[in-house]
């Protein structure tokens, strides 16, 4: 008999005692006839309702490169509220270790952080995973496209009765192409009829072991029509900066051609300055920002992971403490810890005192800390993203559309992005964006002898680095009203008093040895615009980052490729609606009315 972990949640076991791999190949690839089903299918789409140990995806992921030719791929979506760490996922499945050939390993090594969101996974050349930690009433409604079957497989539907709602069945029958198929290893009555009026036709079959029935079921109804993935040819990508590197790379990686048009030179505005800090942008409820911002902190850190490896793009994942100073930060630090799905892990509450011992300095507040911060270099990151892109170092005089060809400075491409901030609203396409510039500027210091021992970044209103290389950085000024670009004086000082405010015994008063002003784009509702142009078929936008470019500019070029090409969605329904640049028209509409 196999050890069989259990759900500290429902106090129910994750798979059979006798046998879970022989159960898993039982209920979910024989009784939905795979690989059978692999067949002829340019791309297959499984949905799980709990991941658990992420045996079933294993089995799935193995089975279909075992079963497929190369250029088949598999897109596994799961759903998973309370997710286990990597550590205890390879401590229950070690067992069967061999039997993956390098899977489990693989699993472990690229397992997301335990945070709310959608975290999507390319595991391998022919299988992708959307692993989604969420709760699956919530986040099924927001999703998009045709599964071809269906993996049931949350805990008994006694111990955990949210797994089996009618929300869920309902959402099945939206979702289900023609003749999709489920399997469950639950014979409950009330499933089947869940199953049945979402249009399956549903039986009982011998369950696995000592269970005498499961439930099995084939989609009736007319089904959702799978959308062909094609990729543009050549695509021109206006902006050198953060924004405009991330769809070089995004791009290339699927074999697209990318022209990088720049004006003056790469990271020439907002993603210059020396160093950079990732954080995501947090609120205290759960809502589109919370389903943006997460999955975009967890997508920027592995993209500047697998960056590290190749390049030295100066990453230093030394965690941020943002300072709790008043009664506001502190109900947003609670509502995010207590609404947000993030595992004590990667973010908690400190007291003054522990903060003091995290960061090395003499704090004079608590904090919420996030270990899993920290800060690159945003000129090194743009420089290797946008290595694989041809580089054209000209301003984008002209920009038509004949046909269906974009033309750019007499050059002809299949889609336009427009990654260049403040300065797409020169193109009358999308002057009408209501985006516009705030002025930053950022002071280097010698760290003075309070900050020698400072082991992480300090996130207060304005920002201090973990110091490198001899050097902190301090910042940032938010000044919309400034047009200009000279390094102030006046600025150095205002960054430096908001430091010594939450530092004991630290004056404000310190030595500069440099600084830099530069200007990032936002938008009115401060949220990044990422997507399609409305009413401009091929042409996408991804400005007005503002602050936290770092942590969402690789996520939203992940987003607009999957636009271009009929790839599934990174992100959920209502996120592309939150992002969008159609909000403002809608907007518009409604005060209209």
């Amino acid at each position: 008999m196999i050890f069989s972990p259990r759900s500290e949640q429902f106090d129910d076991i994750y798979f059979s005692v006798e046998d879970g791999l022989a159960e898993s190949r039982h209920v979910f690839l024989q009784q939905n006839d795979l690989p059978n089903r692999f067949q002829g299918k340019s791309r297959f789409t499984i949905c799980e309702a709990g991941f658990g140990t992420g045996l079933n995806f294993l089995c799935a992921w193995t089975l279909f490169e075992q079963s497929t030719r190369p250029n088949q791929q598999l897109d596994y979506i799961s759903f998973e509220k309370y997710p286990l760490s990597s550590a205890d996922i390879l401590k229950y499945l070690a067992h069967w270790g061999s039997e993956f050939d390098g899977r489990l390993e693989r699993l472990v090594e690229l397992y997301p952080l335990r945070i709310g969101g959608w975290h999507r996974i390319r595991v391998s050349a022919q299988v992708t995973l959307t692993l989604i930690f969420d709760d699956v009433n919530r986040a099924l409604p927001q999703l998009d496209g045709a599964v071809d079957c269906w993996f049931l497989d949350g805990h008994a539907p006694a111990k955990n009765p949210d797994m089996w709602s009618d929300i869920i069945f309902s959402q099945m029958g939206r979702l289900s192409a023609a003749g999709a198929r489920v399997s469950t290893f639950t014979a409950a009555g009330f499933v089947r009829r869940g199953l049945k009026n979402a249009g399956f036709q549903v039986s009982k079959v011998r369950g696995y072991g000592r269970k005498c029935d499961m439930t099995v079921g084939e989609f009736c109804g007319q089904g959702v029509l799978p959308v062909a993935i094609q990729y543009p040819g050549r695509v021109a990508v206006i902006g050198g900066g953060i924004a405009g590197a991330s769809l070089c790379s995004a791009l290339a990686r699927r074999g697209v051609l990318v022209d990088l048009y720049e004006k003056h030179e790469l990271a020439s505005g907002g993603s210059g300055n020396l160093r950079g800090l990732f954080n995501p942008r947090f609120t205290a409820r759960l809502g589109d920002e919370a389903d943006f911002y997460s999955s975009a902190f967890r997508h920027g850190l592995c993209e500047f992971s697998d960056l590290q490896t190749r390049h030295d793009v100066g990453l230093l994942p030394c965690g941020s403490l943002h300072i709790i100073l008043d009664e506001d930060k502190l109900k947003r630090s609670e509502g995010f810890i207590q609404n947000w799905g993030w595992h004590k892990d990667h973010a908690r509450i400190v007291d003054r005192d522990e903060a003091r011992e995290i960061s090395g300095v003499p704090l004079s507040y608590g904090a919420l800390f996030l270990p899993d911060a920290g800060m690159i270099s945003p000129k090194l990151v743009v420089e290797a993203l946008a290595q694989s892109a041809n580089i054209i170092m000209e301003e984008v005089g002209s920009l038509s559309k004949q046909g269906h060809v974009w033309i750019v400075n007499n050059r002809e491409y299949d889609a336009v992005v427009l990654a260049g901030a403040h300065d797409v609203l020169k193109f009358p396409h999308v002057s009408w964006l209501p985006i516009h510039t705030v002025r930053g500027q950022v002071s280097l210091m010698d760290p003075p002898e309070i900050f020698s021992g400072l082991k992480t970044n300090l996130c207060h209103g304005g920002y201090a680095s973990h110091p490198f290389d001899g050097t902190m950085v301090v910042g940032s000024t938010f000044k919309p009203w400034l047009d200009h670009l000279d390094v102030t004086e006046e600025d150095h000082v205002e960054v430096l008093q908001k430091l010594a405010v939450v530092v004991d015994g630290y004056d404000g008063v310190s030595l500069v040895k440099g600084g830099r002003a530069a200007f990032r784009c936002a938008a009115n509702d401060r949220v990044p615009v990422i997507g399609c142009v409305p009413d401009w078929d091929g042409l996408y936008l991804s400005v007005a980052h503002g602050s936290h470019g770092l942590s969402t500019a690789t996520l939203g070029a992940e987003i607009i490729v999957a636009q271009m090409a009929g790839e599934s969605p990174p992100v959920p329904r209502n996120v592309l609606k939150f992002l969008s640049a159609q909000r403002f028209i809608d907007r518009k509409a409604r005060k209209g009315s």
